[in-house]
Formats: C-alpha cells, structure tokens, sequence
C-alpha cells in the first residue's frame, strides 16, 4: 500500500443517540402517525434498531421534551400534538446556528424558570415538593444503567412547569425545553455529566423542602450556567 493513509475516526456515541432519533421520527412520519397514535413498545424497537433498551428508553424521553411523542406509563407511547414543537421551531429560525445560540437559550431559560419555580412553589409547594422528590428518586436508582444521553432529560425541570398554574409561563418553558434539546442535538456538543447534574438537582430540592426559595431560585441559575459550553467544556467531536 503507497501513498497517504487517513485515519480512522471513531464512531462518535452521539451519532449513534441521533441515529436512533432520527429512526423513530422518521417512523412516525412515513407511517403518517397522528397525534395519539401507539409506537411499538420498547421491546420492539430494540429489537428493530439493534440497540440496547437504555438507548431506546432515553430516546423517547427525549422525543419527549423535543415534543414528538407522549410517554404514559403502563400504556405505551404515543405521537403527541406537535403545536408548541413547530412554535419552538419558529423561536428559533432564522437565527445563527452554534456561536452563541445555546448561551442565549440558556439566558432566556434562567429568566423564565425563575418565575416558574417561585409560581409552583407559591401555589403548589407539598404537592410540587412530593412529586420533585418522587422524580429524583427514580432517577438515583437508574444513574448507574443510564446513558450518557440521560442528561437532556428535563423531567426536573418540566416538573416546576407543571404545578406553576400559569399556562403562558408553562407554555413558554415547554417552548425553550424543546428549542434547548435541539440546538444541543443540532449542536452535538459535549454531553454534561449526569452524576453532576442529579445532585445540582438534589441540592435545589433540599433547599425547597428547608423553605429557602431564593436559595433554591440561585442555585438552579448556577446550575444552567453549569450547562453552558464555556462552563462545560464542551465542544464539537472531533
């Protein structure tokens, strides 16, 4: 063999998430699937992708917050109504693709959960407190068997969401969840560490449960901050 030989590059673990992503959406869209239609169940796409049942499982969750599908436990899962998806889509066209698009994201995030976490915690706190506690536990006993991937899930934060009582300030969270997801999807930044961001999590709760709102309120900005590519380290793969 003469002349220059190129490397080989590793298949990035990304690629593969994405992959698997774009295989589901195309499913639901050649099969024309309507909102409430039933997916396969998970066994089935696991067996149809050839990849492990944690990659498909936090791919739905992610389908999820990027607003394509409905996960209902015990049912299945399920083409959701895609409105808020093709809104957060028009939040963010036209604008610049990478450069600073992921940190202004987050600055309009950190200025919005704000709100919504005062709101839930005025209006709803016993309820909002239970539920949190109940979402961080299942996560703790999944840590060790999740992907890399398990940190786009904002189950947490959709949480606050859910008890704020003001479908204008919900509405706009489920807005900048779904346009976040994709930017770090379209992006393929470095994902942050899932360890990490379950105890940023744990450590907001626990200033909640002792009453200390504005506590909770700064260390959840701290905890968006973490997520920022200067703040990360992350970067394209190479």
């Amino acid at each position: 063999m003469s002349g220059r030989v190129s490397a080989l590059a590793p298949i990035q673990r990304i690629d593969l998430f994405r992959e698997v992503l774009d295989r589901i959406v195309a499913f639901i869209d050649e099969n024309e699937l309507k909102p409430g239609d039933r997916l396969p169940g998970d066994r089935e796409l696991v067996a149809t992708l050839q990849v492990s049942r944690p990659v498909v499982q936090q791919a739905l969750k992610v389908l999820e917050g990027l607003g394509r599908v409905k996960v209902q436990q015990g049912l299945g899962t399920f083409v959701a109504d895609d409105g808020l998806r093709v809104a957060a889509s028009e939040l963010i066209r036209g604008l610049r693709p990478g450069g600073d698009l992921p940190a202004r994201l987050l600055q309009a995030r950190r200025l919005l959960e704000a709100e919504v976490i005062r709101a839930a915690y005025a209006r709803h706190r016993d309820a909002l407190l239970a539920e949190l506690g109940e979402v961080l536990r299942g996560r703790r006993g999944q840590l060790d068997d999740e992907v890399e991937e398990a940190s786009l899930d904002l189950q947490f934060e959709a949480t606050f969401g859910k008890f704020c009582d003001n479908q204008v300030l919900a509405r706009m969270q489920v807005m900048l969840h779904h346009a976040w997801l994709q930017c770090q999807l379209d992006e393929a930044v470095q994902l942050a560490d899932r360890y990490s961001l379950h105890a940023e999590h744990e450590a907001i709760l626990a200033c909640l449960t002792a009453a200390d709102l504005d506590g909770a309120v700064t260390l959840f900005a701290s905890h968006l901050s973490s997520l920022e590519p200067e703040a990360s380290g992350a970067n394209r793969p190479r």
